[in-house]
């Protein structure tokens, strides 16, 4: 009779077998060095402090070049680190990637691309050292001057479809829904995303942000917004990478397409 050797495999998630996402210990030795598109960034272990300096590709000159400006944390003891993907803290500016007119009563679905900021947390604490986004940013208004809030400017579009665009590790795909309620066209060319309320999802090697849908009620009335929490059911279940900022248990209504202040950019990141 013959012998089988069964030999017992562990499966592992596949977004995470070479994911930068993940808990590191630091070594006093040597300086762990991450690098998500434009972005690189040191941490340091150093004196029983954690060290952290980051710059940018257009910035660099060297592997790790002299003069880095260092943050210096002293926790109460050194651990392992967690580097998680997170959303922006304010919302975002989303443009269409053509201007495009949803007819009354009709529904579609688009994807934006946001780029992704990376945080450094303790990982038994989860206490956060600091948040970097992975791409400069600037600010801007939306809304008029007397009423409105602020929010950043992303070079980002809206697209109907994601197929043949190139898969970066430093984006987080965001699947949205947007429904006109009323009677007339919706001129959609750009709209305010609070992705502050959204979590992030690994799915094999991407990431992916839970699905939102908007009822458009027209111009000057507040739209229905709702984060489902959810991917969805054509992508999977994913693993929840980092919950939202600013969560919301059911549909909000807010200012989602409205016209910008002429002076759009008043800072910048």
């Amino acid at each position: 009779m013959g012998f089988t050797s069964f030999k017992k495999t562990i499966k592992k998630d596949p977004f995470m077998a070479d994911s930068i996402w993940k808990t590191y210990k630091l070594n006093s030795e040597k300086d762990l060095h991450i690098n998500i598109g434009d972005l690189h960034v040191w941490i340091r272990k150093k004196d029983e402090e954690i060290w952290v300096a980051h710059q940018y590709s257009g910035e660099l000159n060297e592997e790790e070049p002299e003069g880095l400006e260092w943050s210096r944390w002293a926790p109460k003891s050194i651990e392992e680190i967690r580097i998680a993907p997170v959303f922006q803290d304010l919302p975002v500016i989303i443009n269409s990637e053509y201007p495009l007119k949803v007819t009354k009563g009709s529904s579609i679905q688009i994807f934006s691309r946001i780029p992704v900021w990376l945080q450094i947390s303790l990982a038994n604490s989860k206490y956060v050292l600091t948040e970097i986004p992975s791409i400069k940013l600037s600010r801007t208004w939306f809304g008029s001057p007397q009423e409105g809030e602020l929010c950043y400017w992303l070079s980002t579009k809206a697209r109907r479809s994601l197929a043949g665009v190139e898969n970066k590790p430093n984006v987080i795909n965001c699947p949205i829904w947007i429904s006109n309620e009323t009677n007339e066209d919706l001129d959609f060319e750009k709209f305010c995303f609070r992705v502050e309320r959204l979590s992030v999802f690994g799915v094999k090697e991407e990431l992916w942000a839970d699905e939102t849908k908007i009822e458009y009620n027209g111009e000057e009335q507040h739209s229905d917004v709702t984060m489902t929490g959810k991917l969805p059911s054509t992508i999977g279940k994913g693993e929840l990478m980092s919950k939202p900022r600013n969560p919301v248990s059911k549909s909000f209504a807010t200012r989602t397409f409205k016209m910008f202040f002429d002076d759009a950019h008043i800072s910048a990141r």
